[in-house]
C-alpha cells in the first residue's frame, strides 16, 4: 500500500511539474514603427460579429472579428480585410488562415488596368489594448501579406500593416 501511494504522489507531482514548466504562448506586439499613410486618406479599423463575404467590400453579420485597413487616394482604394476570433483578448492568423480565406485584398479603380491580386502567405498578429479612462476599445495589429496574381502562387508584393484598429462607428 505504501508503495502505491508512493507511486501515486511522484505520478502527480510529475504531471505537476510538466504543467507548471509547459510555456505560455503569449502574442505581443510593440507600438514602433507604426505604418504611416503618406498618400491619400487611411482608416483602420473593426467590427463585431461579421464575416466578410466574397463579392468586393461586403461585410456581413456573422461570428468573426472583422479588421479593415483602407487607403484611399484621389484614382484608387485598397482594403485589406482580416477575419478574426471574436474569443480572447489575442489572435494569430497563420498562413494556413490566410490561404483558407481569412484575409482579402480588394483593389479598385474606375479608370485603370489592373489585375486581381490574392493573398497567398504571411501572418496577422493582434493584441486588444488595455482601455485607459474613457477610450474606447482597440485593437493593435501587425500584418505581413504577401500577394500573388489571381490563380498564381507567384508573390508580386507584399504588404506590411502595424497600426491601432478603432471599432468602426455606424
Amino acid at each position: 500500500m505504501k508503495n502505491a501511494f508512493k507511486i501515486t504522489i511522484a505520478f502527480l507531482f510529475l504531471i505537476w511539474g510538466f504543467y507548471a514548466c509547459k510555456k505560455k504562448s503569449e502574442i505581443t506586439i510593440d507600438d514602433q514603427n507604426l505604418t504611416e499613410c503618406l498618400q491619400g486618406n487611411c482608416t483602420y479599423e473593426y467590427v463585431n460579429n461579421s464575416i466578410i463575404v466574397n463579392q468586393p467590400m461586403t461585410v456581413m453579420p456573422g461570428q468573426y472579428r472583422v479588421f479593415s485597413a483602407k487607403k484611399e487616394n484621389g484614382f484608387s482604394t485598397t482594403t485589406i480585410y482580416f477575419q478574426a476570433p471574436m474569443q480572447g483578448d489575442s489572435f494569430l492568423l497563420t498562413e494556413a488562415d490566410i490561404l483558407a480565406g481569412k484575409v482579402k485584398h480588394f483593389f479598385s479603380c474606375a479608370s485603370c488596368d489592373y489585375y486581381k491580386s490574392t493573398p497567398i502567405a504571411g501572418t496577422v498578429k493582434g493584441i486588444k489594448v488595455k482601455r485607459t479612462n474613457t477610450a474606447s476599445e482597440k485593437w493593435l495589429l501587425d500584418a505581413t501579406i504577401v500577394l500573388a496574381a489571381e490563380n498564381s502562387k507567384i508573390p508580386v508584393d507584399t504588404v506590411y500593416i502595424k497600426q491601432y484598429f478603432n471599432l468602426a462607428v455606424k
